[in-house]
């Protein structure tokens, strides 16, 4: 996580039925309710330390300073932008980069992308000029938001026109660059849906261009190249850093075309994009691979564990992929209170079942302790949340009694922890309820990976980086 300027004990148990009126808070109101059936385990308390959640550390470009010439090189002409989207993205298609805000050390290396801007506000005349100079020299100039210092012809278009109206886009057909895109939602983009009536990002459009890798429905361009000897110069007309923030923080709402179950690459094809025309640029050039061990396709195999029968039937399916020599990921519901969304399974059998999960080898992860669907809604909590005291009460899908963030992550992991042995390090929300706060949460309470959102609600298939507070803003 980051802040844009930001996954074998054994004891004994007992049922405890109370029957007293309490006092609950839930959104700021308090409400009187019973309290519900809880199963307790006996002598088992905690966890005892207290989770402090960090303040907000704005990221500097200097982290991404360093490296070797070989990479790309991020000019960074306005720090006060969404640049670290861009570097979550390079990270995550697996492009070795730098960022600088020196125009002489940006050339030094044979492949320099711009951001988030170029004109002649934000670069000096000199500095202009000897971008102007570098594709001429065979280097690779990418340039992002070409609106103004004199460079349109280099970059081979004659104007950039802004517009808030623009929603779709289409790859040319022919060129090399883009022949890895052969599916049809590859080759299909968007900022926007027009029918959804919401605001989208504002574009620049490229007029009068003679290869335009991508076009705009308007006929403007919204990638153009421009060949100089044997160097490049491209522009890019959206602030390609945003769009990945948007997705990446599930804040993408008038992009998303579908919640699941289809196939929207949209993120992951301009990375490729930025991944082709580097390793065009840059002789010897090396990138990461985004899947293990030189495969061509990662599936994960994951399981939600959170109905009365879960628990019994993930003995089979964990014990079928051990003999496919498969490993899946459990998302347990430490369910030991009686309410709205189903009766208490995280009991003795319950926790024996764990225990045989974790012996057939799967990985667990947490899956909350209420599964509330508006967990995204609860407060953050203190931090000292501890079982058996931790007692959430759902009482239908649009109330939750007595649950915190905190409370679900820190109760979760603890009882899968204490009675498997493992170290709980994923975290997957009931009915994918994903809380602003999220992220520094998450870290808070020490899981590395989150599994809370659809890859076409994210618009890609990569891993990730979040934001503190699943910000935008860099």
């Amino acid at each position: 996580m980051e802040r844009s300027s930001t996954p074998r004990l054994v004891g004994g148990a007992i049922v405890f039925l109370a029957l007293v009126i309490g006092s609950w808070q839930v959104f700021g109101r308090h409400v009187a309710i019973p309290e519900p059936e809880v199963f307790r385990f006996s002598g088992v308390t905690g966890p005892s330390h207290i989770t402090v959640v960090p303040s907000v550390v704005p990221t500097q470009p200097e982290a991404y300073i360093e490296g070797s010439t070989s990479r790309m090189a991020i000019l960074l002409t306005d720090p006060d932008s969404s640049w670290l989207g861009l570097a979550h993205g390079l990270k995550s298609i697996g492009i070795p980069f730098r960022i600088t805000r020196d125009v002489d050390v940006a050339l030094a290396h044979r492949v320099v992308l711009v951001y988030p801007i170029i004109s002649g506000k934000v670069l000096s005349p000199e500095s202009l000029a000897k971008l102007a100079a570098f594709p001429p020299t065979g280097g690779t100039l990418i340039g992002v938001q070409v609106v103004g210092g004199g460079l349109s012809q280099l970059f081979g278009f004659r104007e950039a026109t802004a517009s808030r109206k623009r929603f779709d886009m289409g790859l040319a057909s022919g060129d090399p660059l883009l022949a890895p895109f052969t599916e049809p939602h590859e080759r299909r983009l968007r900022v926007g849906i027009r029918n959804k009536g919401l605001e989208v990002i504002g574009t620049y459009g490229y007029t009068e261009t003679v290869n335009p890798l991508v076009t705009f429905e308007d006929g403007t361009a919204a990638v153009t190249q421009q060949a100089h000897g044997l160097g490049r110069a491209y522009a890019i007309g959206f602030d390609l850093g945003f769009l990945l923030l948007k997705g990446y923080n599930n804040r993408a709402e008038e992009l998303v075309e579908a919640y699941d179950n289809q196939f929207d690459p949209t993120l992951d094809v301009w990375l490729r994009l930025l991944k082709s025309i580097y390793r065009a640029g840059q002789e010897g050039a090396v990138t990461l691979g985004t899947v293990p061990f030189g495969k061509s396709l990662s599936v994960l195999l994951t399981h939600d564990i959170d109905f009365t029968q879960s628990l019994r039937n993930a003995e089979d399916y964990a014990a079928y992929e051990r003999s496919q020599g498969l490993v899946g990921t459990y998302f347990i519901q430490t369910k030991y209170v009686k309410d709205y969304n189903d009766d208490v399974y995280f009991n003795e059998t319950g926790r024996r079942q764990l225990a045989r999960l974790a012996e057939l080898g799967v990985e667990l992860g947490s899956h909350t302790v209420a599964h509330s669907a508006v967990l995204s809604k609860l407060p953050m909590g203190t931090g000292r949340e501890m079982y058996p005291e931790y007692v959430p009460f759902v009482k239908d899908l649009a109330t939750t009694y007595n649950g915190t963030i905190l409370g679900e992550l820190r109760i979760s992991k603890y009882l899968i922890e204490y009675f498997s042995g493992q170290t709980v390090w994923s975290f997957r929300p009931g009915h994918l309820s994903n809380p602003n706060a999220l992220p520094q949460a998450l870290a808070a309470t020490s899981y590395r990976y989150s599994s809370s959102t659809t890859a076409n609600n994210s618009l890609t298939h990569l891993p990730y980086q979040l934001n503190y507070d699943r910000s935008v803003q860099a």
